[in-house]
């Protein structure tokens, strides 16, 4: 899958989730990866949003870091479908799900220097989940990554997560039944952020990093939103610009809290690589995905986290982190 078949994909789940966002799940999974001939070993984790469709299947979104391996450093995001197997009474799921994983692995390239390889692989998973109450759970989870054209690996993971649905969990029921979800558009919010930026090289160069976002609810749990964004100086890159996103958001049980997944251009001026994508040009234009947690402290006043992915064309990607604190009004 290129860039471009990626990102249409994103689209195509931004003009679903509207739709879909009923009922869901949210885990937090640590534990091993292993080269596809059991080799070698690293550390695993896991950050996965679950989503009912209907009685025993889901879709689901996940972020996937592999570790590190001497020669690479990869991570990427799931797309996957599941079949649900209940057991004893539907305290226990057996789970097995198949889809497309979107990868990005740094190797290195020479003396001080990396490249950023991006690709697709099959991934294959199956996961058993415990429910310790109609709101906790845990879960075991084993994947199967196994690209054509690089290292394929084994992750086994456990962790815990938690039912966001606006009912109680459906044991055992079509999970659109129950509790008719209340209308939620995100009213307009201005908010100032701070964090740092990490470029995807095996030195991981960070700096501190910024960005001011203006965010508009277009419909029911479709977000839009224009940032500015400043990548600092981590000396590989001195990049900046600005970016233009839609949100699939969905709020938790007492709508204070929310959650989304963003998709955009990001149109940068980078000033140690004047030129990398049009000549005679200093700008470029990269894919901006980013994922989002925000809760509303008073009427006005919300904090909100921004995790950000830029996926450059001249092996400069980078994460932004960042933290920030927004006014809305009605």
């Amino acid at each position: 899958m290129n860039r471009s078949l990626a990102c249409a994909f994103c689209a195509l789940l931004v003009s679903l989730c509207p739709a879909l966002l009923r009922a869901q799940e949210l885990s937090i999974l640590g534990g091993a990866t292993t080269s596809g001939a059991f080799n070698r070993t690293s550390k695993a984790w896991q950050v996965d949003y679950r989503q009912d469709i209907y009685q025993n299947f889901d879709a689901s979104i996940a972020y996937i870091n592999e570790g590190h391996f001497s020669d690479h450093k990869r991570d990427g995001t799931a797309w996957q479908a599941w079949a649900n197997l209940p057991l004893f009474d539907d305290k226990v799921a057996l789970s097995f799900g198949v889809g497309a994983y979107y990868y990005f692995d740094t190797q290195p390239a020479g003396v001080g220097d990396s490249i950023d390889v991006h690709g697709t692989a099959p991934i294959f998973s199956a996961s058993l989940t415990g429910y310790l109450s109609d709101r906790w759970f845990y879960r075991v989870l084993v994947n199967r990554i196994s690209p054509k054209s690089d290292i394929q690996t084994n992750q086994v993971m456990v962790g815990v997560g938690y039912w966001f649905g606006p009912n109680r969990r459906p044991l055992g029921i079509d999970p659109n039944k129950g509790a008719a979800e209340p209308e939620f558009v995100t009213p307009p919010q201005l908010t100032l952020f701070g964090g740092q930026s990490v470029v995807n090289t095996f030195f991981d160069e960070k700096a501190w990093a910024g960005a001011l976002e203006y965010r508009q609810g277009i419909m029911p749990h479709l977000d839009g939103s224009a940032t500015y964004i400043y990548e600092g100086n981590p000396k590989t890159i001195r990049r900046s610009g600005f970016a233009v996103q839609a949100w699939p958001v969905n709020t938790f049980v007492d709508k204070s809290t929310s959650v989304g997944i963003g998709v955009g251009p990001y149109f940068f001026i980078d000033r140690r690589h004047p030129g990398t994508q049009f000549r005679n040009s200093p700008a470029a234009i990269a894919p901006l995905v980013s994922l989002t947690l925000a809760h509303q402290i008073t009427d006005n006043l919300v904090t909100r986290f921004v995790w950000d992915r830029v996926t450059s064309a001249y092996n400069r990607d980078a994460d932004i982190f960042l933290v920030g604190l927004g006014y809305q009004w009605r």
